[in-house]
């Protein structure tokens, strides 16, 4: 079967496409200025037709991604479908007129090479095409999948761990009481960055001294709300916020309207570092490997800190977070109490 394309009818200053016996109309304008209005609207519309769409082997690109956005819209979280969004409309942009069959692992890595900006993202533009294309093979639009054999860098795990001291040093560096506040909520928590800046009152339950979100990254998965537990401070943190803040999120800037947003987090973890050159590599994330980290080394089970941390099962947490090998003198004194 071959697959229907736009075409450009000069008499009537029109893009068409052809749908068996019916014709349709997807521009109207001179040829050059319309023609990506056109094919986008092309687009839109056999996504919209999964039961209309050609053979497998003549699915565009951008079909194939266009309907696994659909779903991804549907599916995924806001933040896992923006993602899958912007580096599919890139990759569309390179390769979405090619067949989907004749995608090759040549193709992706090209389209990464021309994007050297990407640097730790690469890894989630390659799998954002490659899920798609997966996606595609279980749901009998393309199989097999071109892009099974592709290969994915591995994760680059964040493995510092900040000691004691250098904690303090970075809390004493924070100008503002508020965004120092914000770190030692994730120093004392042990939440990612993600979670204290989307925690509100209504999330609060201090006669319990819990943080309670109901949705969350793994809420598919576990079935059940996120426990934060807190210390007797962030009890009591909590509490003071509740009152400057009973709507909206409790941690916010310092002119107290704007809550700390992911792109602002990473700026001020930025400027840390360069006030603080001889701490390197720490970033907010650092502070969540060090709250599992310390717990582990002061005799906490590991079955207890995967549920403070909120993971499904204690596998994260041995091969993520447990960095013991670093921690010397508690490993050499592991090693005496396992010969005495």
């Amino acid at each position: 079967m071959r697959r229907p394309e736009p075409w450009y009818r000069a008499s009537k200053s029109a893009w068409y496409v052809q749908f068996g016996t019916e014709q349709v109309r997807l521009a109207k304008g001179p040829k050059e200025e319309t023609e990506k209005e056109a094919f986008d609207a092309y687009y839109k519309l056999m996504a919209g037709r999964p039961e209309g769409l050609p053979a497998g082997q003549d699915v565009l690109t951008a079909v194939l991604c266009d309907l696994f956005l659909d779903h991804s819209q549907k599916h995924h979280e806001p933040k896992t479908y923006q993602m899958h969004l912007g580096y599919l409309q890139n990759f569309c942009t390179a390769h979405g007129r090619i067949p989907a069959k004749d995608i090759k692992p040549l193709h992706v890595n090209r389209w990464l090479d021309k994007n050297p900006g990407w640097k730790a993202s690469r890894r989630h533009a390659a799998l954002s095409v490659k899920t798609a294309f997966s996606w595609a093979d279980k749901q009998g639009v393309l199989s097999p999948s071109p892009l099974r054999t592709l290969t994915v860098a591995p994760n680059n795990p964040r493995t510092r761990v900040l000691t004691a001291d250098e904690q303090a040093e970075i809390l004493g560096a924070i100008i503002d009481r508020e965004f120092r506040q914000f770190v030692r909520a994730m120093l004392a928590t042990g939440c990612r960055p993600g979670e204290v800046a989307r925690v509100t009152a209504a999330n609060v339950n201090l006669e319990l001294g819990v943080w309670v979100f109901e949705t969350h990254k793994t809420s598919k998965k576990t079935k059940k709300p996120r426990m934060v537990y807190l210390t007797a401070e962030m009890v009591e943190l909590s509490r003071e916020l509740m009152a400057l803040h009973p709507e909206g999120p409790l941690f916010r800037g310092p002119r107290k309207k704007t809550p700390f947003t992911r792109n602002g987090i990473r700026c001020r973890f930025r400027r840390l570092r360069e006030k603080l050159p001889h701490l390197k590599h720490f970033v907010a994330y650092s502070t969540r490997h060090s709250f599992a980290t310390q717990a582990l080394v002061n005799g906490v089970g590991i079955a207890q800190v995967a549920e403070l941390l909120g993971h499904t099962s204690t596998d994260m947490v041995s091969s993520t977070y447990g960095h013991l090998a670093g921690q010397v003198a508690h490993m050499r004194e592991a090693a005496k109490k396992a010969t005495s």
